[in-house]
């Protein structure tokens, strides 16, 4: 054995070791080699058990003393080799102690079996204790008389004392971690590395020769510490025995070993599972629990709060560091640990090149080999050390990051609830959406950046320093010119600042714009408008948000060619001067370690410009977010909540005195002196004209207008039905529950009482159909009963409803105020306040209000204001009722053959199973709800039990996910919305190809070689020696230009791009048609069900962003990366051809690598992006039933369903940062790895003689120190390129989609006159709203002739809005045409269509801009015509009155005028359109019924006399002075004559007079 030992290290000497030199220090030089083994049998000094008889240095009583290097050896001594074991024991006894009292103070135990793992665990530490014991007694054996008093004795004990302290931590965490403890594996590693040197020490000073039984030993005890280290660290532990009740979902981060958490190992079983499938959502962890939004929402509240409380201008930054600081400052401490390290590289590197020195250089004394070996290793132990530092660094500014975005997402969305109108006014839906979609983001990617704001300055101290120490005071010449740059750079950051507030404008104009589009699409295709909103899209695409891109895109590259070329000037001027003011020379060791020095410069200087511009766009994101924080809320004491009303007849709602506004720093009351109260079973009625303040009365109960004075007092909850329903993108159940628990039961009442039976037998999924967004596939109708069912649903005590009779028929209108509104409703029992102007109701109320400008003008029962004959009187007068007939309204429709007609009994049982049900649910606290008025004694509150009306309180359902899961999973609904497409694998190359053609392919050419000729220039200047010292600063100049050309390119490369985002937009209105004829789930034109909105809208601000600015960026940083890896290899390649063999396995393990990583990566960003478009949507929908939301108080509830959102969103997030740490720190292991092979080889090349130069081993190493950084970015920026990319596909794929038949035919115009006469032929017409679904319109036969007036009416979805969509071609036909004036419109173009007819549409759509955009967008009509338009639409007074007249603003949607209002402005557009055929769909249904008669006698007057009318009506009166009725059924025509005849027919039309009231029996 011993000579097999011997043999071994004799060759190993031959290998390593030249001939022995004739000097003094040859024992010194054979001690040299790496394991320490030699073979000389005296004069190596004195050994580890050696010790005089008294102590001459304090605590060693080796001869050696503490040395620390041994004057015999190359090694230690032995009293300084203990140093380093008793660091390790000092370590295991101080953090362990620490540890110990964490586990038992903090971490509860469980019942955890101690199995044969443990035992196995503990025993083998109890021998390494006897070990160490045993190893004591030889040291006190061996040091007899100063034992007591020897540092080698201390550190014994200690190490005894630390293992005990780790046994005790051992026995602890098993019961109370579910992972090895991260001071014991630190303590077992340190002490491994530690006992290696001390081996090695062992071996140099022959103590296998001298003390055999010793040796042995400390062998076996080394031995059995590794198999402790690896038994702790690797071995699987059994957790709990109650682990498999452990969420499936939790997140391993949270229960990973501190080793994992270095290497990121923790996220190896995602990527191996991502390799081998496809991943999606049900694949994805939870999130710890500090990361949940719900975590850092409070987090941030609780900050900001404190912030509003002692700051009077508050800041977001001091909120963000004190909600989420801790983290990022153990962040920073990371950041340091990497600056330091990558500066220790280039001292190494001096060292290294001395040591060639030594060995090539005549007269120069050689080095030892383990010296060179060390050297080496230290590179290579540096860069691992570096990578975990910078990567932990980099984990922690991430997770920051993310919990900033869940922190203010969920400010953001809780400060939008809470906007008041003044609030709300100056912020659209688009800004508040951009908010959260831009903003939060620029602070989230601030993170990343944010340290180097001391980093950077701190590096470049470092790099001063040790420039110092290379070249002396030289490198005051390179801070010189970096002085020089920095003011050039800070004007620089200067003028980009401006540039980005600028871009930000734009991006929000944009965004408004096309919400807009996008949200009115239909009416922008009824009115033929779409060239004028092109035209203002492309204005502010081309004209401003590009023109402003390209002016960044120059400075950009101004900035890339002052940053880039600092470093090169900065060395040049540094090595001119150093050669012409020394008379030291240039040599290797100085100028390679200067380079490395100079290249680490690059960064600092580098991010620093990027770091101002990442903080510039993150303080105008801060400025815009705290104008929102604070911006205007409700007012808190508007309204004052008491507890619910007991009897019937108590007060309920009370306002007394009191005045509103809708912005409380205008002097202008929308209300004013208003005294009002509502009692409980009582029905009120507010009418009034419109304008009149009808809706900001309700609003002012609900506390959304701003009280001037006066006290508001409710008892009891609220349900709110507005005049536009609110209908959630949901199923149809979803939007009635809302929140509450299901009662199957009350939910059938309910439904019925709504008359929405019917309606869910036509729906393709009966209610479990899902509306799409806005409720877009449910009618005017629908929409609003569904928003009165859910009112009913919620069983509240006071009811306020805003006109939710005038989008339903006349006869569902009387079942509505028989069922859920007169005394025998399901509502009697409760308050009800309705907004109306409806006749039929009136007659039913128990109190009428009459507004008038502002103020209550009458008040009373009807009776009594009927008797009064004041202006409710001349109401109803001028609606055609006859005062004296309540009689005749309220005739039930008994024949009408529907189900919805069907009488609610009282369930006998009821009072039994709701005190059962009640106190199931625990619901003891809720008071019962008293029933209604009973015909006997009205006054007298009568027993719960038997009554129809009992309703008991409605109770909160769970939160089981978004609009938790009602449905059935195993029978999916066919209108389920469809989730965003996410393309699955790679991205296409036809996507890159197509990319590339709107690129110039001449200017990537010239981008491409300059590129080659940078990286060539910069070898040129690397490879300089002290003789060509001018050549070398024209290379540098040379590599400067080149540099400088490299990051020039960019721009017109830039340029070609945004052109071709810009062609790209020009194809988004093919997009946008397409994507709305992309319907789904029930047949109607425009249901987005299959696409939501705010996916289009989301996408397009962040596709276009990235096509705009982020993916030439990326390509850029790819292509340098790699012809920088190129050059890399080859050089290492050339000057130490052994490396050659390494490339072959080095490269295969990097694309194993990257390919495991590419495919999880690619779809975790997919997920992310894919899980990002839902939280805009929810945020938009949400933002539009503000109102809705606040009445209901279902704040929390809408605020859990946006935090489930974001969380689902950071659950694919959260992996997909972590990939890319895991990649990280392989792939520059991988660049560790090089490092250490070329010093390696370059080391055992010289050993052997090869005669390499210094200057080649330092040339090739600086190059391998800049390879890790760059085979990284490699696969990282491949990566980006195909996220980014992503949004290339998304775009065309937009652009892609079918579009609608041409706007303009050429060959086929019709004539200018056309329709002169204004007839319009159905021939056999049938159509359906896309392929598969059923026929809407079935085998239509009219003939309508020349200034025909034509009534069109049918119950809800008989086809009647159909019929108009098809007149427009919004729907084409299937079999059959309709002509126009003998022109069959399918042939002609939809422009030359649309523009020749006229529509009042039911949704009056408004959008932001002046009263003259909204009248006349594309600006073709005159002063004049618009100011009589608005005259004949009744519009012209309350216009007039707005400041500015036709300039004067109309908010987002219209949402500073009335309902009424909106509906007459589209009156005036109807006007405005010179068309002989005008087509009214439910065109006054939202007017009171004065203006409502002033209108018909407009439409009746001579202004439309010779035009054909087509009048699509729910109010019968409007119609039964038509020429001709049409009668639709099912989407048939089933009567078609004139209303004489049809009524004395008796068939259907006179059902619908008759239930109208308009006939008599």
């Amino acid at each position: 054995m011993d000579e097999a030992v011997a043999r071994f290290g004799d060759g190993l000497q031959q290998v390593l070791s030249p001939q022995p030199q004739q000097s003094s220090q040859k024992i010194l030089f054979e001690t040299g080699s790496f394991t320490g083994y030699h073979s000389l049998s005296s004069g190596f000094g004195h050994g580890y058990l050696s010790a005089e008889r008294t102590l001459r240095q304090p605590l060693c009583g080796n001869e050696e003393g503490w040395g620390p290097l041994s004057p015999f050896r190359w090694d230690f001594t032995p009293c300084f080799i203990d140093v380093w074991v008793a660091s390790v024991a000092a370590f295991g006894i101080i953090a362990g102690s620490l540890a110990i009292g964490w586990l038992i103070k903090w971490r509860k135990p469980n019942p955890v079996s101690k199995d044969w793992h443990f035992w196995t665990k503990q025993v083998l530490l109890g021998l390494i204790i006897a070990n160490v014991a045993v190893q004591l007694a030889f040291q006190i054996i061996s040091y007899p008389g100063i034992w007591y008093g020897d540092f080698r004795v201390y550190t014994t004990v200690a190490t005894i004392v630390s293992l005990g302290v780790v046994f005790t931590i051992q026995w602890l965490e098993h019961e109370r971690l579910r992972n090895a403890n991260g001071v014991v594996l630190f303590y077992w590693l340190f002490l491994i590395i530690a006992l290696s040197v001390k081996l090695r020490s062992l071996i140099s000073q022959q103590i296998f020769a001298s003390n055999l039984p010793y040796f042995i030993t400390y062998c076996v005890g080394f031995g059995l510490s590794i198999a402790e280290f690896f038994f702790e660290w690797l071995w699987p532990k059994k957790n709990s025995t109650y682990e498999a009740l452990v969420d499936e979902e939790e997140c391993p981060v949270e229960y990973a070993t501190v080793f994992s958490l270095l290497t990121f190992s923790w996220m190896t079983p995602l990527m191996k599972y991502g390799y081998s499938t496809f991943l999606t959502e049900e694949d994805l962890w939870g999130l710890s629990k500090t990361d949940t939004t719900k975590a850092t929402g409070e987090a941030f509240a609780t900050a900001w709060e404190h912030q509003l409380k002692t700051r009077k201008n508050p800041s977001i930054w001091l909120a963000l560091i004190r909600a989420y600081g801790g983290p990022y400052m153990l962040a920073a401490l990371f950041k340091i640990g990497n600056d330091i390290s990558q500066f220790t590289q280039p001292q190494l590197l001096k060292y290294l090149l001395s040591f060639v020195d030594s060995w090539n250089l005549p007269g120069v004394e050689r080095q030892p080999v383990i010296k060179g070996a060390s050297i080496a290793l230290g590179m290579f132990a540096i860069a691992v050390f570096q990578t975990t530092m910078i990567h932990q660094y980099f984990q922690l500014a991430f997770v920051t990051g993310m919990r900033i975005k869940g922190g203010l997402t969920s400010a953001i969305y809780k400060k939008s609830l809470r906007l008041s109108n003044e609030g709300r006014k100056s912020k659209t839906t688009g800004d508040i959406v951009n908010y959260m979609a831009v903003d939060a983001q620029r602070l989230q990617d601030l993170t990343q950046f944010a340290q180097q704001l001391w980093s950077a300055p701190f590096q470049i101290i470092i790099c001063l320093a040790s420039l110092y120490q290379l070249v002396g005071w030289s490198m005051l010449a390179g801070v010189g010119v970096m002085i020089v740059m920095i003011p050039i750079n800070g004007m620089i950051a200067k003028f980009m600042k401006n540039l980005q507030k600028k871009q930000m404008k734009n991006k929000d104009a944009r965004s408004r714009l096309i919400a807009e589009i996008v949200n009115n699409m239909k009416s922008i295709k009824l009115y033929a408008w779409g060239a004028a909103f092109m035209n203002r899209l492309n204005y502010i695409r081309n004209d401003q948000e590009l023109k402003n891109l390209r002016r960044i895109g120059a400075g950009q590259a101004f900035a890339n060619f002052t940053w880039s070329s600092t470093p090169f000037l900065v060395s040049c001027s540094t090595f001119a001067v150093f050669v012409f003011s020394g008379d030291k020379p240039l040599t290797t060791d100085i100028v390679f370690p200067c380079l490395a020095l100079f290249n680490l410069l690059t960064f600092p200087l580098a991010v620093l410009p990027m770091v101002i511009t990442s903080i510039i766009e993150a303080s105008v994101a801060v400025g815009r977010l705290t104008s929102f924080l604070t911006a205007e809320e409700i007012q808190p004491d508007a309204v004052i909540v008491k507890p619910a009303a007991e009897e019937l007849g108590e007060e309920t709602v009370t306002i007394r005195d009191a005045s509103f506004s809708w912005n409380r720093h205008e002097n202008k009351d929308v209300l004013h002196d208003v005294n009002f109260s509502a009692h409980k079973g009582e029905l009120s009625c507010i009418v009034g004209r419109v304008g009149a303040g009808k809706s900001s009365f309700l609003q002012s109960v609900l506390g959304d207008l701003w009280k001037v004075k006066g006290d508001v007092e409710i008892r009891g909850s609220i349900a709110y039905v507005s005049q536009t329903s609110w209908i959630m993108n949901a199923t149809v159940k979803e939007n009635i529950i809302f929140g509450y628990r299901y009662d199957s039961n009350f939910y059938e009442r309910t439904v019925k009482a709504c008359a929405l039976l019917d309606d869910f037998a036509q729906l393709p999924d009966g209610d479990e159909t899902v509306v799409g967004e806005r409720g877009i596939s449910l009618s005017g109708g629908q929409k609003a009963r569904v928003a009165l069912a859910r009112a009913v649903y919620a069983r509240a005590d006071i009811y306020l409803m805003d006109d939710c009779l005038s989008a339903v028929d006349s006869h569902v209108g009387r079942h509505i105020i028989d069922n859920v509104l007169g005394p025998k409703g399901l509502l009697s029992s409760k308050t009800r306040i309705l907004a109306t102007n409806s006749i039929p109701v009136l007659i039913q109320s128990d109190y009428i209000c009459m507004l008038k400008d502002g103020e209550i003008a009458e008040k009373g029962t009807y009776r009594q204001l009927v008797a009064m004959k004041g202006l409710v009187f001349d109401l109803i007068k001028t609606a055609g009722q006859d005062s004296s007939g309540p009689s005749s309204q309220s005739v039930s429709p008994t024949d009408s053959g529907s189900e919805t007609s069907t009488i609610i009994d009282a369930e006998g049982s009821s009072q039994e199973k709701d005190t059962i049900e009640e106190a199931q649910e625990g619901l003891s606290m809720l008071q019962s709800i008293k029933p209604g008025p009973s015909q006997s004694s009205p006054s007298k509150p009568k027993a719960r039990t038997g009554s129809n009306t009992t309703l008991r309180r409605a109770s909160a359902a769970s939160f089981r996910g978004p609009r938790g899961k009602l449905t059935d999973e195993e029978n999916p609904s066919r209108t389920k919305q469809a989730k965003e497409h996410s393309e699955q694998g790679k991205v296409k190359w036809s996507v890159y190809t197509e990319y590339a053609k709107t690129a110039n392919l001449a200017a990537v050419g010239v981008y491409l070689i300059t590129l080659i000729a940078a990286q060539t220039a910069g070898i040129g200047e690397s490879t300089r020696t002290p003789r060509t010292a001018p050549i070398s600063m024209l290379a540098g100049i040379l590599a400067s230009i080149s540099c400088s050309a490299s990051a020039l390119p960019p721009l017109p490369w830039c340029k070609r791009l945004f052109f071709g985002s810009s062609a790209l937009l020009r194809h988004r209105e093919s997009c946008t048609r397409g994507w709305q004829r992309r319907s789904s789930g029930r047949p109607c034109p425009f249901s987005t069900s299959h696409r939501p909105a705010a996916f289009s809208i989301g996408s397009q601000g962040t596709d276009i962003y990235r096509v705009d600015e982020v993916i030439a960026r990326t390509f850029n940083m790819l292509f340098n990366n790699l012809a920088k890896s190129a050059f890399t290899l080859v050089m290492i390649s050339v000057t130490v051809p052994p490396f050659i063999a390494l490339i072959v396995p080095l490269s295969a393990m990097y694309i194993f690598i990257q390919r495991y990583y590419l495919r999880t990566s690619r779809e975790l960003k997919r997920l992310d992006s894919v899980s990002r478009s839902p939280i805009y949507a929810h945020f938009q929908e949400s933002l539009g039933g503000v109102s809705t939301i606040r009445a209901y108080r279902q704040q929390d509830r809408f605020e859990v369903d946006n935090e489930w959102r974001v969380d689902a969103n950071l659950r694919a997030y959260f992996p997909s940062i972590s990939a890319n740490r895991w990649l990280a720190v392989r792939l520059e292991f991988i660049g560790a790895v090089v490092i250490l092979a070329a010093a390696g080889f370059a080391v055992m090349s010289v050993v052997n003689g090869s005669g390499l130069s210094a200057g080649w081993v330092g040339f090739a190493m600086s190059y391998a120190l800049q390879i890790t950084t760059s085979l990284n970015w490699i696969v990282r920026q491949t990566v980006e390129v195909e996220t980014n990319i992503v949004s290339v596909e998304r775009v065309l794929e937009y652009a892609q989609l079918p579009s609608e038949a041409p706007e303009i035919v050429h060959r086929n115009r019709p004539p200018v006159s056309w329709p002169a006469r204004g007839e319009v032929e159905f021939n056999n017409y049938s159509t359906r709203y896309r392929e598969g679904l059923d026929l809407v319109l079935k085998n239509i036969n009219l003939d309508i002739k020349s200034h025909e007036k034509i009534g069109v009416v049918g119950r809800t979805g008989a086809g009647k809005s159909s019929l108009t969509l098809a007149l427009f071609r919004i729907i084409e036909p299937d079999t059959g045409n309709i002509t126009i004036d003998g022109l069959n419109t399918s042939s002609i173009g939809l422009l030359d269509l649309r523009r020749r007819l006229a529509i009042i549409p039911q949704d009056a759509a408004l959008f932001e801009g002046t009263v003259r955009d909204n009248l006349d967008p594309g600006h073709v009509h005159d002063d004049t015509e618009l100011w009589s338009v608005l005259e004949h639409a009744r519009l012209k007074d309350h216009v007039a009155s707005m400041e500015g007249g036709l300039e004067a603003k109309i908010h987002e949607g219209g949402s500073n005028l009335s309902q009424g209002q909106r509906q007459l402005v589209s009156l005036a557009r109807a006007m405005l359109t010179p068309s002989n055929i005008l087509v009214l769909d439910e065109a006054t249904a939202a007017v009171d019924v004065q203006t409502d008669a002033l209108l018909q006698n407009t439409l009746r007057g001579p202004l439309f006399a010779n035009r054909t009318i087509i009048t699509v009506a729910h109010r019968i009166n409007t119609i039964l002075d038509s020429d001709r009725v049409v009668v639709l059924e099912r989407g048939e025509v089933v009567e078609f004559d004139t209303p004489e005849r049809l009524i004395e027919k008796r068939g259907v039309f006179y059902g619908l007079v008759r239930e109208a009231g308009l006939a008599e029996e």
